[in-house]
């Protein structure tokens, strides 16, 4: 995914549930770009959260998703400031950012070094094999 495929992106609106290709929430974003430019099919998520939470473990126990120390290209992004987490694709471009979707604002593209800023202290980065 290169910088022009990445700004066809920006600006789409947030919408609860949507996932794509004209609107997304953060989790039919990531799904999305895993898809159509990594080559991913990553599972929905469950609508209750503690499904959702069942998922991840098990993502993680299976060694589907694996935690790294630093992001790659297309890596996931688990980005936590408050209560709910928030995802995104961390993508190398403009010295790296993640491409997300965010509620109330639409997708955009955060520089890796900003996202303390806009709310998100805490990152976690993913690959994903599945």
């Amino acid at each position: 995914m290169n910088a022009s495929e990445t700004n066809a992106y920006i600006g789409l609106p947030w919408v609860d549930g949507a996932r794509g290709p004209d609107a997304f929430d953060c989790w039919g974003l990531l799904r999305w770009v895993e898809d159509k430019h990594f080559g991913l099919v990553l599972p929905e998520l469950p609508a209750l959260p503690d499904e959702t939470r069942n998922l991840y473990r098990a993502q993680i126990e299976m060694g589907a998703w694996t935690v790294i120390d630093r992001p790659v290209h297309g890596s996931g992004a688990l980005l936590r400031g408050g209560d709910r987490p928030h995802v995104g694709v961390y993508l190398d471009i403009d010295g790296g950012g993640v491409l997300h979707a965010q509620e109330r604002v639409g997708v955009v593209f955060t520089a890796k070094q900003q996202l303390r800023m806009v709310g998100y202290p805490r990152a976690s980065w993913y690959s994903f094999s599945v």
